[in-house]
């Protein structure tokens, strides 16, 4: 029988296996350029946070980035772009 540590453990690695095979799609996807402004009311907030099937992106304000369309989709719907 497996311990709950073992469970956890296999839980955790079967997510990074996941993550990892999402970030590979992402990775083949058309890319789009963007950029998204400075937020006036937080000018400390510099980097916006992006996280789709356990996969993250973190994207700085203010610089021009490719991302896969997914992402630029999921920013949109957000109102980041």
């Amino acid at each position: 029988m497996a311990t709950q540590k073992q469970t956890t453990l296999q839980s955790g690695l079967q997510l990074d296996a996941e993550a990892q095979k999402w970030g590979e799609l992402y990775a083949k996807e058309e890319k789009v350029t963007l950029k998204i402004a400075a937020d006036p009311l937080n000018r400390q907030d510099k980097v916006v946070p992006v996280c789709v099937n356990g996969y993250n992106y973190f994207i700085n304000r203010g610089q021009t980035v490719q991302v896969p369309k997914t992402i630029a989709l999921l920013l949109t719907q957000a109102g980041y772009i």
